[in-house]
């Protein structure tokens, strides 16, 4: 009797120990995919942080040489090609504008950041930085060089 037990007593035992292995490896496994987690997180702040201080250095320096145009405008005189260029600087502008907007939504929207959201906001960068692109051409039609 006292062998009965001492078996149910070591079978007892065993399960118990493997249990808190289990248990055990699957807390190194979750602490891993938290930190991996919480890297990529801290990654993507940081990318985005320096994003929405470009963005708004972009669109505010754009907004006062569109001013200054049209001040220019207003003092030389109404002139069809310059009021093509400023109708398309505004055009981008307001894009540019619409896409860091939503770009910003979409971030404080987020509850985790996984690699799927990493992808979309790369994604969306693409689109902001291909609207960026098409906003300072359209501000480079505006410099116009004379010769002294």
């Amino acid at each position: 009797m006292n062998a009965k037990f001492n078996i149910l007593g070591a079978i007892t035992l065993l399960l118990y120990s493997c249990q808190n292995k289990n248990s055990l490896s699957e807390e190194v496994l979750n602490t891993d995919s938290l930190m991996k987690t919480k890297n990529i997180e801290q990654q993507t702040l940081k990318k985005w942080f320096s994003f929405n201080r470009e963005s708004d250095s972009i669109i505010t320096s754009a907004e006062l040489i569109i001013i200054h145009q049209e001040k220019g405008m207003e003092i030389q005189g109404k002139n069809k090609s310059r009021e093509k260029r400023l109708h398309e600087a505004k055009y981008h502008l307001e894009e540019l504008k619409r896409r860091v907007n939503y770009i910003k939504e979409y971030e404080i929207s987020t509850d985790s950041f996984n690699s799927s959201v990493v992808h979309t906001l790369d994604s969306l960068q693409l689109d902001y930085l291909q609207e960026k692109l098409k906003l300072e051409a359209s501000l480079c039609e505006f410099q116009e060089f004379t010769m002294p």
